[in-house]
């Protein structure tokens, strides 16, 4: 009594001696294709795993079995007429309005001179640095400079 995976055993069309899991095939026509460049292979254009010497391929064509959900996907019965519209978008109305606001906009370094961090000046000149690091050290210690 055979298993499921014998029944899903494929034999390779580049060597008939090789014997496929059906889920494993793709990957193994890849690599056997490039054992055997001499051969004159084709594949079918519905199916990568149907691989098959030229003068076949035209009867191939005609009768393979993954033709028909080409041809289903190519053929829908009922496909639409006209574009469709999406639907309507929902209205919120809200009482809050933000433009009303009367706070003032956040400015960074009003925030950084009025806070306990340390801060730091870039793109000054040393003379510059100095002062603004003599300066930033009497306003850590509470030391009013005015």
């Amino acid at each position: 009594m055979e298993n499921a995976e014998t029944q899903d055993m494929i034999e390779c069309p580049y060597d008939k001696h090789h014997q496929i899991l059906r889920t494993r095939m793709q990957v193994h026509l890849s690599r056997c294709r490039r054992n055997h460049t001499n051969l004159k292979k084709t594949t079918c254009p519905f199916n990568v795993t149907h691989v098959l010497n030229e003068p076949e391929l035209e009867f191939h064509v005609s009768v393979c079995t993954e033709r028909k959900s080409l041809e289903h996907f190519r053929n829908v019965v009922n496909a639409p007429t006209k574009p469709t519209i999406p639907p309507p978008m929902p209205v919120y109305e809200s009482e809050e309005t933000w433009d009303d606001d009367e706070t003032p906009s956040y400015n960074p370094q009003h925030y950084a001179a009025n806070s306990n961090v340390l801060r730091s000046i870039q793109g000054a000149s040393p003379a510059q640095r100095k002062a603004f690091r003599k300066q930033e050290r009497l306003r850590l210690l509470g030391i009013d400079n005015n």
